[in-house]
């Protein structure tokens, strides 16, 4: 893992602009991972103020070496249909030069309120837009395979 200057934001820090975002996500780096721990449910004001929080740390990172994502899931996955299709919106949009992980991870335990409702669709999002993704139960199976997905990356 390479040492990298640990950038931090969240979802809480993004100016509300009409109504209040439902759900909060933090956000940080941790050497070649870039960790989401995600508490909703979710609605689009929410996901909103995810592709600011995240583009603040995306434009944060100057290195360009391989790199992965994590997203834990905690009390609630539900989102609406207008947030799950602004999410796909998000993803398919183009991230900036270099930005773009390898791969992504989401920690979702069968606790986690509409889990098999919703995680389906983002097993789609993800595969509509190219990106190997899993989804785990421990942040330790997560972290195995996202690093994995990184040395894959390098050697080719």
């Amino acid at each position: 893992m390479h040492k990298r200057k640990r950038l931090a934001t969240s979802t809480r820090l993004v100016p509300v602009k009409k109504f209040q975002p439902h759900g909060c996500i933090d956000i940080w780096t941790d050497g070649d991972l870039l960790h989401y721990e995600a508490t909703g449910p979710f609605n689009t004001e929410l996901v909103d103020a995810l592709a600011v929080a995240q583009l603040e740390i995306l434009k944060g990172m100057t290195e360009t070496r391989p790199w992965a994502s994590i997203g834990c899931v905690k009390q609630s996955l539900l989102m609406s249909p207008d947030a799950l299709a602004r999410y796909a919106e998000i993803m398919r949009a183009p991230k900036p030069q270099g930005r773009t992980p390898v791969a992504t991870a989401f920690v979702i335990g069968p606790e986690v309120e509409g889990r098999d409702i919703i995680a389906p669709h983002f097993v789609t999002i993800y595969a509509d837009i190219g990106r190997p993704m899993q989804i785990f139960q421990t942040l330790e199976e997560a972290k195995c395979w996202a690093q994995d997905m990184i040395v894959g990356a390098v050697c080719v």
